[in-house]
């Protein structure tokens, strides 16, 4: 029986994307910020790219004039490029904690269904041949349940709440 035959209400296909990601080579433009220090730190704005164009070739024909050093060319290209070996090792991980938390929740509810199918088991073999299996499986048994509770105690609230509405309507009423 293969994965997608157990889990069959839920399209899944194995993932072929990059399973490892290895950031060894940002180590040294890797930071760790101190909490809440991001947002003193400055972000790309709209535009970055017209503005990443036209630098160099401004710059080359006026750094004399303004004063500045054609060195910050090289380093405005550094951050550049930085900044795009840092968000293309970003879309992995993002991608990879993506499939990974899509995985908890597939096996996850693989995990619930067999639950539940041990727990009508266990129902039927206590009604049919020996009610003392309940009391081995007692947590399980209450475990499975608990969404029934749940959606039995909604219901109940939710109906209590239409019956106040109504009777609250029905005191309005001439």
């Amino acid at each position: 029986m293969t994965q997608e035959e157990i889990v069959a209400h839920v399209p899944a296909s194995q993932f072929t994307g990059k399973l490892s990601i290895d950031a060894t080579a940002a180590k040294d433009i890797i930071f760790d910020l101190a909490p809440g220090a991001g947002r003193m730190l400055k972000h790309a704005q709209e535009g970055i790219q017209d503005v990443l164009i036209e630098l160099p070739s401004a710059l080359t024909k006026y750094a004399a004039t303004l004063g500045v050093s054609f060195e910050i060319v090289a380093r405005i290209a550094t951050s550049t490029t930085n900044i795009k070996l840092l968000e293309e090792q970003l879309g992995d991980a993002r991608k990879l904690v993506e499939v990974l938390e899509e995985s908890i929740a597939y096996h996850e509810d693989q995990r619930e269904a067999e639950f539940s199918q041990l727990a009508e088991t266990v129902k039927r073999t206590a009604a049919r041949k020996d009610p003392t299996v309940e009391a081995a499986f007692e947590k399980l048994l209450k475990y499975v349940a608990q969404v029934g509770v749940k959606a039995a105690a909604t219901r109940r609230k939710n109906e209590e709440a239409a019956r106040a509405a109504a009777d609250k309507a029905d005191d309005r009423s001439p």
